[in-house]
């Protein structure tokens, strides 16, 4: 029996280049097996501020590419920066507009995963709890807990490449367990 093919539609929080939560996303895609392919989604920046007035026929068409792409992916690996002890506006207003209109989330039953970096000692623990919270909203099937990366400033080298043996083992862990929840669907 052929082992099946698992789509991870990875989303960052930031929309740096060079942003530490991007790079544990390059990772997880390096890392990833055969069977898994993960897709890293670029076009965070082109979302407009959610704005319910622009749902139905109004909706912008990168909003309902975003859908698509999450509703299309096997599951989602994010990865949440912190800004000021909480989830990024970026993040936040990514998550509003794939969950609407209400009662039509594109994360239903979707398993999730969310890891976050921060040259901080604390691993972006704060944001990966409220972006988790917030997906639960969502009706998101978010598995596991939160990934911290602490002190990610000393984890990236010179290429902008996390090469950590312990964050790299946690990304094909996180990996492995969204590939098993897709696995037993």
């Amino acid at each position: 029996m052929k082992e099946r093919h698992i789509r991870i539609l990875a989303i960052p929080g930031s929309l740096r280049k060079a942003s530490y939560n991007r790079a544990l996303l390059e990772a997880a895609k390096r890392e990833a097996p055969e069977a898994i392919e993960v897709e890293i989604y670029e076009d965070g920046i082109k979302i407009p501020l959610f704005n319910q007035d622009s749902e139905g026929d109004l909706t912008p068409q990168v909003v309902l590419e975003l859908r698509e792409r999450i509703r299309s992916a096997d599951a989602v690996l994010i990865a949440a920066p912190e800004y000021n002890n909480s989830i990024t506006g970026v993040l936040k207003n990514l998550i509003d507009w794939a969950s609407r209109p209400y009662g039509q989330s594109s994360f239903t039953d979707k398993p999730v995963s969310v890891v976050g970096a921060s040259p901080s000692r604390f691993g972006a623990q704060l944001s990966q709890e409220t972006t988790i919270t917030v997906l639960k909203s969502a009706r998101a099937r978010v598995l596991g807990g939160t990934h911290p990366v602490k002190e990610a400033a000393g984890l990236v080298d010179s290429e902008g490449n996390i090469n950590d043996g312990a964050t790299l083992e946690m990304l094909r862990q996180v990996l492995s367990e969204l590939a098993e929840s897709v696995a037993s669907d």
